[in-house]
């Protein structure tokens, strides 16, 4: 089989999987570089560790379009992309070795998330209830429910007004890879989405946060006000809806010091993905040591 055609039997086994259109995308891009390198024509079952080895030393895993090195963290990213794509293969009985089985990442210190101060995060709240409009009061319910819960922007994207229980006080989310999770709301957020639903008159399967006009607000809109809203509170540090879901998750390790109990509100399936919360908890204490 040439390697073309098995990239298209990967993306079917991908979508078969549930991965989202996101996930499918950067996928075929990186499989797209390995592809080109080798040669779309080359055949599957001539593949070496030799030559999954060659690529990870050429200019084009090494390098971006632009001809800026790649960062430690994208190569990483390449290399367990194309691992997968071989230990596909493998399984699937499309060849009887896996040439990437050798490929290791390299370790590398994951960046520290950018998170709001609880002043900011006041601030930002503050600002947002200081406009009496019907958009600022959706963009209120919007940026309480990503601090509250720590939501993914996709989520909140689709998240529909019959997603939420306001008896039992959670929400289902269809969380990254298409799996549906539960996420609990205490009950001031709990008043705000109530009233939220009661200021537009949104029920059943309708969008929860809808534009003006009643359609489903996308995420780009939502990034925008955002930004605009970050902007007014007078917070100067690059911070971004993601910021919402790092300071979310901060705030809870902070107060509970349970990484455990941080993964499952995140959704994280893998604790180590967690762990970058604790790296702030090691900032603060060599901060608190200095005046010790």
């Amino acid at each position: 089989m040439r390697i073309d055609k098995a990239i298209e039997s990967y993306k079917t086994q991908l979508r078969a999987d549930g991965r989202s259109p996101h996930t499918l995308a950067a996928y075929m891009r990186e499989l797209g570089l390995f592809a080109g390198w080798i040669g779309r024509e080359k055949r599957i079952e001539t593949i070496r560790p030799t030559d999954v080895a060659g690529f990870f030393t050429s200019d084009t895993a090494l390098t971006t379009a632009g001809g800026k090195p790649r960062t430690t963290v994208s190569i990483n990213r390449l290399k367990s992309t194309v691992r997968a794509f071989f230990a596909f293969l493998h399984v699937a009985g499309l060849t009887d070795n896996n040439p990437a089985r050798l490929v290791k990442s390299k370790p590398c210190q994951r960046k520290t998330p950018v998170t709001l101060s609880d002043s900011e995060r006041k601030a930002l709240l503050d600002t947002i209830s200081r406009f009496p409009d019907p958009l600022a009061k959706r963009d209120f319910a919007i940026v309480s429910l990503l601090l509250g819960t720590g939501i993914r922007l996709a989520s909140l994207v689709g998240l529909d007004a019959s997603d939420i229980d306001f008896k039992e006080n959670t929400i289902n989310i269809t969380s990254k890879g298409g799996r549906t999770e539960t996420v609990f709301v205490n009950a001031a957020l709990r008043r705000i989405l109530s009233s939220h639903i009661n200021a537009h008159g949104i029920s059943g399967a309708s969008p929860f946060f809808q534009t003006g006009s009643g359609r489903r607000l996308g995420a780009r809109q939502i990034q925008y006000r955002i930004s605009q809203w970050i902007t007014k509170a007078g917070i100067e540090h690059k911070a971004s809806v993601h910021t919402m879901r790092h300071t979310f998750a901060t705030r809870l390790y902070r107060m509970t010091g349970d990484l455990r109990l941080v993964q499952r509100a995140l959704g994280h399936r893998q604790v180590t993905t967690t762990e970058i919360y604790t790296h702030l908890s090691d900032q603060s204490l060599k901060k608190a040591i200095r005046f010790i």
